[in-house]
């Protein structure tokens, strides 16, 4: 099974290309949507991230997101004691996605998230693949979802950049003792472009009638 680490900024299209795999077939879990729910279901963490982050950051039975958002994001150390909480359990849980996955015999199973390089969800994977698009491109993308196009532009700014990844990945690749593909998708034009692009790399998929 091809093992895919799917990453790149805030709106590069990260969703559209994970969209676009399982419409071909394969399997995708989202890390965001794992962060959701372990917000929801564990109260321990809440406890843990209402002892750091203070009581503004829960709701009754979840988390306020955008509370514990406003936060980190303007926090280097804030955002460092986030990450360090959660990524731990989204790991396991990006891990029992990926075992799943391969006793159903699945072909391609690919990992989505920002911070899949950084957060170790990369070393359970065999490729990365990094979603671009350019900057105007990306904020706009985001204005239409209702972001302010200064928030937008400080949000990319605070997220990773393709050389980074890559080395880290590169980095990560010799220190676990096996080869593996970087590739970079340019999600900057239409749908129907970035799907050519997914279908030349998962050729072995046959997608469902």
């Amino acid at each position: 099974m091809r093992a895919i680490a799917l990453t790149g900024r805030i709106g590069a299209g990260k969703s559209t290309i994970a969209r676009i795999l399982r419409e071909r077939g394969a399997a995708t879990i989202d890390a965001d949507m794992i962060v959701r729910d372990l917000y929801r279901d564990d109260g321990a963490l809440r406890a843990i991230l209402r002892d750091r982050f203070g009581d503004g950051v829960l709701l009754p039975g979840d988390v306020n997101r955008a509370a514990l958002g406003a936060i980190v994001f303007r926090d280097d150390a804030a955002r460092r004691d986030l990450e360090a909480i959660v990524h731990p359990r989204v790991h396991t849980r990006e891990a029992e996605f990926l075992g799943m996955a391969r006793a159903r015999g699945t072909s391609v199973a690919a990992i989505e998230a920002i911070k899949v390089v950084e957060s170790g969800g990369a070393d359970l994977c065999d490729e990365l693949w990094i979603v671009e698009c350019d900057d105007a491109t990306a904020i706009a993308r985001l204005a239409a979802r209702g972001m302010a196009a200064d928030e937008a532009a400080r949000r990319l700014a605070s997220q990773g950049r393709v050389v980074t990844w890559v080395a880290r990945f590169t980095s990560d690749s010799a220190r676990l003792g096996r080869p593996r593909a970087v590739v970079v998708i340019d999600n900057s034009g239409t749908t129907a472009q970035a799907a050519a692009q997914v279908a030349a790399l998962t050729a072995e998929l046959d997608p469902p009638a």
